[in-house]
């Protein structure tokens, strides 16, 4: 186990390739039913802020020192207690009344044909619901979102490290309103947990309580968190934008950031039995940020004061495979709280078939000294690297197609890396 203390003076993200498939994301089968919501006609249900009655839970979910048996489904992308709601405009948390897990609070709408339903399944120690390729309103199916909410006693395997709440996201592609909402609230007006409010048109993210951001940054990722705690302190959430299984390579910096209500440094705790993965709190160089290059000390903080950030180098000499890492945050509130996050990194390609696909052709090119390329319409980067000719990984970025600022980087020969469609791209340009 690899022990330190974090004394980092910023707060920021290098951004690096998701998983284009959360194994969070559970199939829908013959398992599943179409939640039956009010304002709407069986079999499908399609409605517009309509919401189920009273789903009866066999286990005992705790809710900020509540314990809750029955849940209802709202089709605005979240569950309440005590009473269906069907309010459309989505408001930052905390919130009074109303108590609420929101994956996405937002307007959805399913009356159009195109549109997706709302699913959901009930097991003994966990309830999934499943938004599948919902539209919004008004009618609208143009463009479609896919996420889901599990909720558990802390017992599922479904959500892992005694976690009772998990959100899991696909392609998420609209927002409607002033934003969206995701969190947790109890409805006391206090107690509540806010990840973000969704918005905005640049893949970006500056803390939970910040400017809106864009949907794009819950793309493919996987939120897991817990509020079965009566303490008015609560345990450090990883609000890192990765799916459950990373996609990394040799030489990578991941970055992973928690958002927690103190304002003191974090302590951190790496269980990594491989030896590949360093632990690091001196990152240095540029990274992109909203479409710029800035150096990584320069990021602006999140609502908290302290260091919530953690890094770990990837050995250049990592064989490829697939391997597990956990992260364990602990805060240094009354009491002092620890949560849990275990990741899957696969290093290499660990895709089915990929060789038989022909290789994307991209072209980079400098306009005005922005970085670009020919050849990526219509096309998915899920990871973009930077190097020089030592070999040294310089910037990563899944926001290459906005184009890259080059103009505070000197001249010469660099090389680059991208994974296009689950495919490598590799090439060199001179700046």
């Amino acid at each position: 186990m690899k022990k330190l203390l974090l004394v980092l003076t910023a707060f920021g993200c290098v951004a690096l390739g998701k998983a284009q498939d959360c194994n969070c994301m559970l199939e829908l089968d013959e398992t599943f039913d179409v939640v039956p919501m009010s304002a709407g006609q069986a079999p499908d249900y399609r409605n517009d802020d309509g919401y189920s009655t009273a789903i009866e839970l066999p286990f005992s979910f705790s809710f900020y020192g509540t314990e809750y048996t029955s849940v209802y489904i709202n089709n605005n992308g979240n569950l309440s207690f005590g009473s269906g709601y069907s309010n459309f405009v989505a408001s930052g948390f905390p919130i009074n009344m109303h108590p609420m897990v929101s994956a996405y609070w937002a307007d959805v709408d399913t009356r159009n044909p195109a549109s997706g339903l709302v699913y959901h399944k009930v097991l003994d120690n966990a309830l999934i619901v499943r938004y599948h390729q919902v539209g919004y309103f008004p009618q609208m199916a143009d463009q479609l979102n896919d996420f889901q909410i599990i909720l558990t006693d802390g017992t599922s395997d479904l959500v892992g490290n005694g976690h009772t709440i998990s959100f899991c996201y696909g392609d998420m592609q609209w927002s409607t309103g002033t934003a969206a909402t995701v969190g947790a609230n109890a409805g006391d007006g206090v107690s509540a947990l806010q990840i973000g409010r969704f918005n905005e048109a640049a893949e970006a993210w500056d803390g939970p309580y910040g400017n809106p951001d864009d949907v794009d940054f819950i793309d493919f990722s996987n939120i897991t968190f817990t509020t079965n705690l009566l303490n008015e302190n609560q345990q450090p959430i990883n609000v890192s934008n990765y799916c459950d299984t990373i996609f990394g390579f040799a030489g990578d910096t991941l970055m992973f950031f928690f958002y927690d209500d103190g304002d003191d440094d974090l302590i951190f705790d790496v269980d990594d039995t491989s030896g590949y993965f360093d632990p690091n709190d001196t990152i240095d160089g540029m990274i992109l940020f909203n479409g710029d290059l800035v150096p990584f000390r320069t990021l602006p903080g999140e609502r908290s004061e302290g260091d919530h950030t953690i890094a770990l180098i990837i050995d250049p000499n990592i064989p490829d495979g697939l391997y597990e890492v956990i992260i364990h945050a602990t805060d240094q509130g009354t009491p002092a709280l620890t949560s849990s996050y275990t990741y899957r990194i696969q290093i290499g390609d660990g895709s089915v078939g990929v060789a038989e696909k022909p290789q994307p052709t991209v072209i980079p090119y400098l306009q005005s000294g922005i970085l670009r390329f020919h050849g990526l319409e219509g096309l998915q980067v899920e990871q973009f690297t930077l190097y020089n000719t030592n070999g040294q990984n310089i910037l990563q970025s899944n926001a290459v197609i906005q184009g890259i600022d080059m103009n505070m980087m000197p001249g010469g020969v660099y090389l680059f890396s991208m994974r296009i469609n689950g495919q490598m791209v590799n090439g060199r340009f001179v700046r």
